[in-house]
C-alpha cells in the first residue's frame, strides 16, 4: 500500500517537493477541529480507526501549494505545473498514511505520555523562549498563530514525534553493521574511476540577435509578477541593544565593594606546596626507604626502586593543606622547601612526603578585583534590567508618550528605516539596526500596523525594539520603461540557456545512438575533459556529492546527463581502478556511518511495513486526485 503511493516520480519537481513538504511540516495542523464537521467531509484514508478525511487532506494540500507557490515564485495552478501538483499530492498522501500508521500503532501498544513530558519538551523548543531564554506562553500562541496551528494539534504532532521514536527510531538505531558487509562498503567506496565529460556553459554563449520591442512588450506582460514593486514601509524606530542596555545599568562602588568583601575568598590563593609521595604496604619498607632518603638518596629514584612507582604516581602536585587528608597535611606544611616527612601511617599504607616547592599565598588587590566585579554585576542583572527597560517602555507608550519623548530617557535615538519590504530587503537604514530589520519579528512588527501607529515592544535577540510606521508605499507594477534592462538581461539568460539545453539534448542523443562523446561534441565546437582517477567522495567539474553517486552507479561507457551549478554536463564513466591508497580511517569510518544510516532507514521502513500489515488500511486515491 504504502509503496504503490512512494512509486511516484524520481524527477527534481518530485524532490524539491518532498523537500518542501518536510519544511512546512508543521504548518499542516491548525483547523482539524472545524474541518471534522464540514459537510461532505469523507474520509480518504482510513488505518482501523484512524481517519482522515477529504476536507483535512485538502486543506493541508492547499497550505503546501501555497508554500510551493511563495518559495518557487510561479503559479502552480497553472496547467503547466500539473507534474508540481501530482507530486504535492504524492508527498501528502505518504506523510499522511504513516503518520495514521504511526497513531494507530501507538494506540494498539499502548504508547502514551505523561502530560509533565510533553510540556517539558514544548518548553525546550527554541522557537518558544524569549530574550532571556525561557519559555514565553505567550511567544509560543503567537508562533502556533502565525502558522495556523491550534494548539491541541500541535501537542498531537510532539506527541506523535515521541510515539515515533519509541515504535520506529529507537530500535533501529544501534544497527551493528558485519564486517563482510562492511568490508564490500569500503571496497567499494576507495574505487576509482575516470570519466570523461562535456559542458555546455550558458554564461559562456553568445546570443547573435537582439531582443525586439515587441519581445521587451511580451515579456513585460508575461512575467509581470517579476516586474512588480512590493509594499515597502518607511519606520522611525527606537532601538536598544543588550551593551546599550548594559551601558546604561549603574552599578554603584559601594555594590562592588560589597560583593569583594562577601566573595574574598574568591580573590585569595592560599599557600600551595608541590608535594612528592610515596607508598608501601608496611612499615618495614618504609622505613628502609626513609633510611635511604637520609643518606641523599633521590626521592624518585627512591619511588621507583622501592615502592615501585612511576614518576607520574610519585608527583602529587601542587594542593593546599585542606586537599591532603588529616594524618599528613600538618606535617607536610610545616616542612621547609626540599624537607620530607618521616613515615606516616594513613589507613593501611604507609606514606612518605616530600615538598619540593612552595608557593606563597596570594590575594588579588580590591582596585584589581574591581573590575571584573563589575563586569560579573552587570551580567548577573542584565536580564533583570532588560525586563524594567521593557516594562518602562511599555508604561510610556500606554502614557501616550512618542519615540522621541521616550529615547532621551535611555540615551537613545530614533533612527530612520527607508522603504522596507516584507523580504527583508531596505533602500537605506543605519549600520545599528541591520541584525535586527532582517528578523522576523521586526518585519512582520512592520507590516502589522497601520501608518503612524507605534507597535508593541520587539524583544529580539540583539535586544529591544519599538517602532513605529512613518508611510507606505503599496504594492505597484514597475513601468516598462524601468525594468526594460532587467527584460533584455532576463531574455538573454533564457536565450543562452535554451541554447545550452538544445545543445547539450543533441549531444546526449548522438551519444546514446553510438557516437563518441568526442566526436560529437566536436560537431558544436566543444572540448572534451578527463577527470582524473577519483572515488566517490571526490569531485570533478564542480559537481555535487549526489551527482558523483549517481556517476558511480552507471555502468561503464554509459552517457549520464546533470547539471554543474548552472552548467550542462554530459559524463561517461571510462575505465575503473583500484585504489592502491586505502581509506584513512575517518573515510572509514565515514563509510561505517553512511552504511548503519542505510540499513537503519531500511530497518524502519521494514518496521513501518510490518506495522502496517496488521491493519486494515483503506485508501481513496481519486478523491485525493491519484489515479488507481
Amino acid at each position: 500500500m504504502i509503496n504503490k503511493l512512494a512509486k511516484a516520480q524520481k524527477s527534481w519537481v518530485a524532490k524539491l517537493i518532498l523537500t518542501l513538504t518536510a519544511l512546512s511540516f508543521m504548518s499542516l495542523f491548525g483547523i482539524t477541529g472545524y474541518l471534522a464537521s464540514a459537510s461532505n467531509n469523507r474520509t480518504v484514508i482510513k488505518v482501523d480507526n484512524v481517519e482522515v478525511s477529504q476536507a483535512e487532506f485538502s486543506y493541508q494540500f492547499q497550505k503546501e501549494l501555497n508554500a510551493a507557490k511563495n518559495m518557487m515564485d510561479i503559479d502552480l495552478n497553472d496547467e503547466a505545473n500539473d507534474e508540481l501538483r501530482s507530486a504535492l499530492t504524492n508527498a501528502i498522501s505518504q506523510r499522511m498514511v504513516r503518520d495514521s500508521i504511526i497513531d494507530r500503532t501507538a494506540q494498539k501498544y499502548h504508547v502514551s505520555f505523561r502530560p509533565e513530558l510533553i510540556s517539558r519538551v514544548v518548553q525546550s523548543d527554541p522557537s518558544f523562549k524569549d530574550i532571556a531564554g525561557n519559555f514565553n506562553p505567550d511567544l509560543f500562541r503567537r508562533v502556533l498563530s502565525e502558522n495556523h496551528i491550534s494548539e491541541q494539534e500541535y501537542i498531537k504532532s510532539v506527541t506523535r514525534g515521541l510515539a515515533e521514536q519509541i515504535l520506529v527510531s529507537w530500535p533501529t538505531r544501534s544497527i551493528a553493521v558485519p564486517d563482510v558487509l562492511l568490508n564490500a562498503e569500503l571496497k567499494v567506496d576507495n574505487k576509482r574511476r575516470t570519466f570523461k565529460y562535456v559542458a555546455v556553459k550558458p554564461q559562456e554563449l553568445k546570443v547573435d540577435r537582439q531582443i525586439s520591442q515587441e519581445e521587451i512588450e511580451q515579456y513585460y506582460e508575461d512575467f509581470a509578477s517579476l516586474f512588480v514593486a512590493p509594499e515597502t514601509r518607511d519606520l522611525s524606530v527606537l532601538y536598544l541593544s543588550i551593551a546599550d542596555i548594559a551601558d546604561n545599568m549603574k552599578i554603584t562602588d559601594e555594590e562592588i565593594k560589597a560583593y569583594y568583601d562577601e566573595h574574598v575568598e574568591n580573590y585569595e590563593q592560599k599557600e600551595k606546596r608541590d608535594v612528592l609521595q610515596m607508598m608501601f604496604e608496611n612499615e618495614e619498607d618504609a622505613n628502609k626507604a626513609y633510611e635511604k632518603l637520609q643518606r641523599g638518596a633521590d626521592f624518585y629514584y627512591v619511588a621507583s626502586v622501592d615502592a615501585k612507582q612511576t614518576k607520574e604516581e610519585t608527583d602529587l602536585g601542587e594542593v593546599q593543606e585542606d586537599e591532603l587528608v588529616f594524618e599528613i597535611a600538618e606535617d607536610v606544611f610545616a616542612l621547609p622547601k626540599g624537607g620530607y616527612t618521616k613515615p606516616i601511617q594513613v589507613g593501611d599504607v604507609w606514606q612518605i612526603m616530600k615538598v619540593a616547592n612552595i608557593i606563597a599565598p596570594t590575594k588579588t588587590p580590591y582596585e584589581t578585583a574591581a573590575q571584573e566585579i563589575r563586569k560579573e554585576l552587570l551580567s548577573e542583572g542584565l536580564y533583570d534590567e532588560i525586563y524594567d527597560v521593557l516594562s518602562k517602555i511599555e508604561d510610556e507608550l500606554g502614557a501616550g508618550k512618542t519615540l522621541e519623548e521616550i529615547a532621551p530617557m535611555f540615551h537613545a535615538e530614533v533612527l530612520k528605516v527607508e522603504a522596507l519590504a516584507d523580504d527583508g530587503t531596505v533602500k537605506q537604514m543605519p549600520e545599528k539596526l541591520a541584525s535586527l530589520v532582517k528578523s522576523a519579528d521586526f518585519i512582520d512588527a512592520a507590516f502589522s500596523y497601520a501608518v503612524s501607529e507605534t507597535s508593541q515592544t520587539i524583544e529580539a535577540d540583539e535586544g529591544l525594539a519599538v517602532l513605529r510606521v512613518d508611510a507606505l508605499s503599496e504594492t505597484h507594477q514597475k513601468p516598462i520603461e524601468e525594468v526594460t534592462s532587467e527584460i533584455k538581461a532576463l531574455w538573454e539568460n533564457n536565450e543562452k540557456t535554451a541554447i545550452a539545453q538544445e545543445t547539450i539534448n543533441d549531444i546526449m542523443h548522438d551519444v546514446e545512438n553510438g557516437d563518441d562523446l568526442t566526436k560529437s561534441a566536436r560537431r558544436y565546437g566543444l572540448h572534451v575533459y578527463k577527470s582524473q582517477p577519483i572515488t566517490r567522495n571526490e569531485t570533478f567539474a564542480n559537481l555535487d556529492y549526489n551527482a558523483i553517486r549517481e556517476l558511480f552507479i552507471e555502468d561503464l561507457h554509459t552517457p549520464y546527463q546533470t547539471m554543474a551549478g548552472d552548467d550542462y554536463l554530459i559524463a561517461v564513466a571510462e575505465q575503473d581502478f583500484e585504489n592502491s591508497v586505502p581509506l584513512s580511517e575517518n573515510e572509514k569510518a565515514l563509510v561505517k556511518f553512511k552504511t548503519e544510516q542505510s540499513l537503519a532507514a531500511d530497518l524502519q521502513k521494514a518496521m513501518l511495513d510490518s506495522y502496517a500489515k496488521d491493519y486494515k488500511i483503506k485508501i481513496k486515491y481519486q478523491l485525493m486526485g491519484i489515479e488507481e
